[in-house]
């Protein structure tokens, strides 16, 4: 029984990364501590029911597989920070909305929090190192006939 599940976690994990994979050409996520946030004895069995290190895993195959840029960010203050004039908005996590005091934007917090995961991710593109798997293969074999150009 529980293998049945485990696979059906998996293929599921596995149809959603595969379609977000092909309906965009960049994916930002934040690059969650998955180990350490399963040790909360209050998120755990949440956490590992939803399978967010196989979705990651699987989003990271499709990425390099369909020459997709996937982006981990750093997961630090994304929800606190206002995407709008970049202050910190200190909320307890069953604050749902984000509302600034300094420049007034209302949003709902994930929403928020995603534009500043999008924005840390675009100011990485094109910075060495900025995908964590490795550099694409297209890249590489454009790279490597540039130098044999070159040397002809």
């Amino acid at each position: 029984m529980r293998s049945a599940i485990s696979r059906q976690r998996k293929e599921y994990c596995k149809r959603v990364a595969y379609c977000v994979i092909q309906s965009n050409d960049l994916v930002a996520y934040e690059d969650l501590n998955v180990k350490g946030m399963v040790k909360n004895r209050h998120l755990a069995k949440s956490i590992s029911d939803v399978a967010w290190s196989t979705f990651r895993q699987w989003l990271e195959y499709f990425g390099i597989k369909y020459g997709k840029l996937t982006i981990p960010v750093a997961p630090h203050n994304t929800s606190q920070n206002c995407s709008n004039c970049g202050k910190k908005v200190v909320k307890s996590l069953s604050t749902r909305t984000h509302i600034c005091p300094h420049c007034k934007y209302t949003e709902d917090r994930d929403v928020n929090a995603a534009k500043n995961i999008l924005k840390k991710a675009l100011s990485t593109v094109g910075q060495t190192g900025s995908l964590k798997l490795g550099e694409f293969e297209p890249l590489l074999m454009l790279e490597q006939s540039c130098i044999e150009k070159r040397e002809l």
